[in-house]
């Protein structure tokens, strides 16, 4: 699919993005953090994931990619055990609410017929606060649906499960942005854990670009083809 029929709403001319919704009115809304992912990972890792897979999903499926929304209740610092004050900028499940039902009403009042709201943030009840809000509005109106996923949703738990900075988003981040990663800062001589590492999952050492690169790819050939169901129904 061309650049035609894709592009980034913040960075594009009104008829630029008139002449991609006609063909495809598509909005993806990807839905981020700030938080700490220990020493190895940015504190934005959530928000340039979802960033990242909204816009190759876009290439393929075609649609706009919103700018994304580092917004997010439930971080790490309030995890119980474990003591990381920092580098996280933490958010009432209220206001999470709040914001997601104000922009999917706007964006329903824009007549988008697909929105895909991605989580790179899968803290609780974050992530179901804001798939409760999707399947509200879904059963309110229906000439419009609201896809809110993770991404290890659509993906096999053998390819990657939910995890905090652990080996699945520690190989997107090298993938996406391997700058931004320091695997050298994890402990070599004892076992990475969450109370002292920030790390829930898989060991992060053994992160590396190819498994990022498989986990991305997987997600998009396996999103793109929920989202041409949806087009048969909803275009």
């Amino acid at each position: 699919m061309d650049d035609a029929n894709w592009g980034h709403f913040d960075r594009m001319l009104p008829l630029q993005i008139e002449a991609i919704f006609k063909k495809n009115p598509i909005a993806y809304i990807p839905w981020g953090a700030i938080e700490y992912h220990g020493n190895h990972n940015p504190t934005g890792l959530d928000t340039h994931k979802a960033y990242h897979l909204c816009t190759d999903l876009a290439k393929v499926s075609g649609g706009l990619v919103f700018p994304p929304i580092s917004l997010a209740a439930n971080l790490i610092k309030s995890y119980k055990g474990v003591d990381f004050p920092k580098h996280s900028i933490e958010f009432s499940e209220r206001l999470v609410r709040s914001i997601c039902e104000e922009y999917l009403e706007q964006l329903i009042s824009q007549e988008f017929k697909i929105v895909v709201l991605l989580s790179g943030h899968a803290g609780q009840p974050h992530l179901d606060i804001l798939k409760d809000v999707a399947e509200r509005y879904n059963k309110k109106q229906t000439d419009c649906y609201i896809w809110a996923l993770a991404e290890f949703d659509i993906l096999p738990n053998e390819l990657l499960e939910a995890n905090h900075s652990a080996l699945g988003e520690t190989s997107l981040q090298l993938y996406y942005e391997p700058q931004t990663v320091v695997l050298d800062n994890l402990p070599k001589e004892r076992e990475v854990t969450l109370k002292q590492d920030a790390v829930s999952g898989k060991d992060p050492r053994l992160a590396n670009k190819k498994l990022g690169e498989q986990i991305a790819k997987t997600f998009v050939l396996n999103a793109s083809k929920k989202i041409e169901s949806f087009k048969q129904t909803y275009f």
